[in-house]
């Protein structure tokens, strides 16, 4: 019997269009097999594993648009019709869900840092398809039990820090790096972190101030342009070379509202989704040491013809096949 926190892959969540009996006409529905964690195994080195985050609980407390737990049913449905390009090398498999049970958003975190846990030991690469940003502290925890004495990095792709300071000890979706940060340091633990997109409009001078006394390395959104993208490249490149592991984070809201309007605070100034930054995108998902990924802030319940939900699923389309 399963703990409600965690339920496992299910099959019936994987439904779409059948084109033809031959492998070349086969769709993600098809191929992707199903993980119980609590009683399988990962058997193959070259494994991806989807994982949902069924939580909102840090954007309600955020003030933020709730919604964002419904993101892994959204996305899984969209997931279900990509066609099939993966490499026979590769396996995909869905581990199921990490559910936020009423308001007890911190359990929720140390559930999916369990869950992750247990495919980075079993040397997968996690996919955590998730609700709010609150995401990102429970995933680091993850990567911080399973790099035990490593460096390790996150990148951010985001319009905000989410490093604003927690109040009474309770965190949120704008908390997470400011939590790791400070147990980081407390612990005696190096963690990097470089966050890209960042926009003046929305974090405060005390986040730049906080951000540079602890050594964030950041590019502004509006330095993310064309006619820089060989110096950000080189910016990431000295950055992954100097940890020894990696954790990406991709919150939605930073990419433009009219590509993105299904997140908690849509940015009408966001990146666009173009070719400079599928170059950026390919280059941080081929980088040697990463680990392990997420996408947060997707909110089903503003997506406009599920764009943000579709730009995910093009995102983790990518990576999988350049995997």
């Amino acid at each position: 019997m399963h703990d409600k926190q965690y339920q496992p892959g299910d099959r019936a969540a994987w439904t779409g269009r059948v084109d033809g009996a031959d492998a070349y006409f086969r769709r993600w529905h098809q191929r992707i097999e199903m993980l119980d964690l609590d009683t399988q195994k990962i058997e193959f080195d070259t494994s991806f594993v989807l994982l949902g985050f069924c939580c909102d609980e840090g954007v309600r407390r955020n003030l933020g648009r709730v919604g964002a737990k419904d993101a892994p049913a959204a996305l899984r449905k969209v997931l279900a019709n990509l066609p099939d390009h993966i490499p026979s090398s590769q396996v995909l498999m869905d581990a199921g869900d990490v559910v936020c049970i009423g308001e007890d958003m911190e359990s929720a975190q140390q559930e999916l840092a369990k869950r992750v846990g247990q495919v980075l030991e079993q040397g997968g690469f996690p996919i955590v398809i998730g609700g709010g940003h609150e995401i990102t502290y429970g995933h680091y925890q993850s990567v911080k039990q399973a790099k035990a004495g490593k460096k390790i990095g996150i990148i951010n792709l985001d319009a905000h820090f989410d490093a604003r300071q927690t109040q009474d000890g309770r965190g949120n979706s704008g908390t997470g790096f400011y939590q790791i940060l400070e147990e980081a340091k407390a612990e005696g633990i190096k963690v990097g972190y470089l966050a890209l997109g960042i926009q003046e409009i929305s974090n405060t001078l005390g986040l730049f101030k906080y951000a540079d006394q602890t050594g964030v390395r950041y590019i502004l959104r509006n330095e993310l342009t064309p006619w820089n993208l060989e110096k950000i490249l080189e910016q990431i490149e000295d950055f992954a070379n100097g940890v020894d592991a990696i954790y990406v984070t991709v919150d939605m809201d930073f990419f433009a509202a009219p590509y993105a309007p299904g997140v908690s605070s849509p940015a009408f100034n966001g990146v666009v989704p173009d070719s400079m930054y599928y170059a950026l995108f390919n280059f941080i998902t081929t980088l040697p040491n990463i680990c392990t990924i997420d996408f947060a802030e997707i909110n089903p319940q503003y997506d406009i013809d599920s764009r943000t939900t579709k730009l995910a699923a093009e995102m983790i389309f990518r990576l999988v096949n350049n995997g």
